[in-house]
């Protein structure tokens, strides 16, 4: 047993084993340093994977948070419009029989419209005709007259001639050569006398021609001027009307829009000349807090600034767009009153898209969609968007 034990022990001084196991030591040494080198890399790439994936873990987090908001919009909006094309489905089919009822009668009308302007046209012929006519006769008739006037005339210079003869004597007792004489002794006198101007009835005529052309065109111009006229005020009564259902309509959005802005004042649009509208201007008396009611004028840069937007909104109220921007509306405005403005905005997001340009809280916090941008120190602008 002891030599087998001396024999061990020999075995293990032997300098080659020795050897061995010293360069097993050193290498299982070198294998424990790698080892704690490669676990200290291990950690500072976990330590870096979660400094890297946890902001994107929240981004996604908050995406997957607004999609769940819109896919449950889009859920009840869907409901809504499925239940709005049911309830429609009925009064759809009941305008659409209208419709049809509508546009026979529409087709009768118009059926009837071109009797009546044939009937009209045939009727207006034959007034042509009748004018004609009369015109015709009108200025045979004139001739006539004329031709009596020259004949009246006429008849009138030979009785005026004839008249200081009335009364002479009758040359008796005289030959032949002395009344031969005095014949010729009167005719010369007759050759001393200017003519007679032959062409002065046809000149006339052409005269009492023109004459009756003016007065027709004088005639024509001035019913033309009384059917302008006419729709120059049927024109001017049309556009008044509308311009008053309009103003009443947004006078009255005007001030509700002002209540649900300020919760403490009435405001309404006042004409200056209610009767003339287009002659003068209109102003914006506001009341606020009980006080009596001032002109725009008088009121602080918030007051005004609410007083413009209420405006603004009652317009839009009357004829809403889809698309609105706005630049720092909200410049002049408290908290309180901004809170308001972006509730005021938040609902008629439902049917228009508005931008809006704010460094206001009350405003970003009710955005669905924000977009900031910021300058870099070598002058380069950057863009973040962010959904809420």
């Amino acid at each position: 047993m002891k030599e087998q034990l001396k024999l061990k022990v020999s075995q293990l001084r032997n300098p080659r084993l020795l050897a061995e196991l010293t360069a097993f030591d050193e290498a299982r040494q070198k294998v424990k340093e790698e080892s704690l080198g490669i676990q200290n890399e291990i950690n500072t790439l976990e330590l870096q994977a979660k400094s890297m994936l946890l902001p994107e873990k929240e981004k996604i987090q908050q995406l997957v948070k607004g999609h769940d908001k819109e896919h449950s919009a889009f859920v009840s909006e869907l409901a809504a419009l499925s239940e709005r094309i049911k309830s429609g489905e009925g009064g759809l089919k009941e305008k659409e029989h209208k419709q049809k009822k509508f546009f026979s009668a529409y087709k009768d009308l118009f059926h009837t419209r071109d009797q009546l302007n044939s009937e009209v046209g045939a009727g207006e012929d034959k007034v042509e005709s009748v004018r004609e006519s009369s015109r015709r006769s009108e200025i045979e008739l004139n001739n006539l007259s004329l031709k009596r006037a020259a004949v009246v005339s006429e008849l009138s210079g030979l009785q005026a001639q004839l008249e200081p003869l009335k009364h002479a004597k009758l040359l008796k007792g005289k030959d032949e050569e002395e009344l031969k004489a005095e014949i010729g002794k009167f005719e010369r006198l007759l050759a001393l006398m200017s003519a007679v101007n032959m062409k002065a009835l046809e000149v006339y005529e052409q005269v009492e021609v023109e004459y009756g052309k003016l007065i027709e065109k004088k005639e024509t111009l001035l019913k033309e001027k009384q059917d302008v006229v006419g729709l120059m005020d049927e024109i001017e009564s049309k556009k008044k009307d509308q311009f008053m259902k309009t103003f009443d309509e947004i006078n009255k959005n005007f001030d509700e829009k002002f209540v649900s802005l300020t919760k403490k004042g009435r405001a309404y649009l006042h004409l200056e000349n209610a009767q003339k509208p287009f002659d003068a201007g209109m102003d914006i008396r506001i009341k606020i807090a009980g006080k009596r009611y001032m002109d725009i004028r008088s009121l602080s840069g918030g007051e005004k600034t609410m007083t413009a937007l209420a405006f603004y909104f009652a317009v839009q109220e009357h004829e809403p767009h889809s698309f609105y921007l706005m630049d720092e509306v909200d410049a002049a405005l408290d908290k309180h009153n901004s809170e308001r403005l972006a509730q005021l905005i938040k609902q008629y997001c439902k049917n228009a898209q508005y931008i809006v340009i704010s460094h206001n809280d009350a405003l970003i916090s009710e955005s669905d969609q924000l977009y900031g941008v910021s300058m870099d120190e070598i002058g380069v602008s950057k863009v973040v968007s962010l959904k809420i």
